[in-house]
């Protein structure tokens, strides 16, 4: 196994690509980093107050923004190479920025890895969005690519979301 430097600075080129697929619109360059048996979630986000603290976010199975895996991720990304995606024709323009890069554990399932993200999206003449956020994922060593995604949770800042579609990938 890697060092601890050697494994964050895999991962963290890893990130770096990745970003750099979707900002490129490389998507199925980017669908190749998923693991065949993906699981990718974006949990609600609700405000809460005195005991409801720490129960912000939807559970897996329950109300969310999208629980998604490998075939349906494909599915969205062949979609948006029809050009039939209303929300991305003309297709938007983005940067996406991780930091925080933190290992915080390894198991059988992969590598555990936690991130921030900032997303910048602009679209047509006006439309300009933010999202920000945390992602935690597991990873598993491939290869071909080196890493693969085996579980992405994505936990947005916003409660409420103005964005016109959530029609990017995070």
């Amino acid at each position: 196994m890697k060092d601890d430097i050697n494994l964050w600075f895999s991962i963290n080129q890893f990130y770096t690509r990745e970003a750099r697929y979707l900002d490129d619109l490389e998507f199925d360059q980017w669908i190749g980093l998923m693991a065949p048996d993906l699981r990718y979630w974006m949990p609600i986000v609700s405000n809460r107050i005195g005991r409801g603290i720490g129960s912000e976010l939807t559970e897996r199975g329950h109300l969310a923004h999208f629980e998604d895996d490998f075939e349906s991720m494909s599915n969205r990304v062949k979609r948006l190479a029809t050009g039939r995606a209303w929300a991305e024709t003309p297709p938007g323009r983005t940067n996406h920025m991780v930091s925080n890069v933190e290992v915080t554990g390894q198991d059988d399932a992969g590598v555990h890895v936690t991130s921030k993200f900032l997303i910048y999206r602009s679209h047509m003449e006006t439309d300009q969005e933010v999202f920000s956020g945390t992602r935690k994922d597991v990873l598993r060593s491939d290869q071909e690519t080196e890493w693969k995604i085996a579980d992405r949770t994505i936990i947005l800042d916003h409660a409420v979301l103005t964005q016109k579609s959530l029609g990017i990938f995070f």
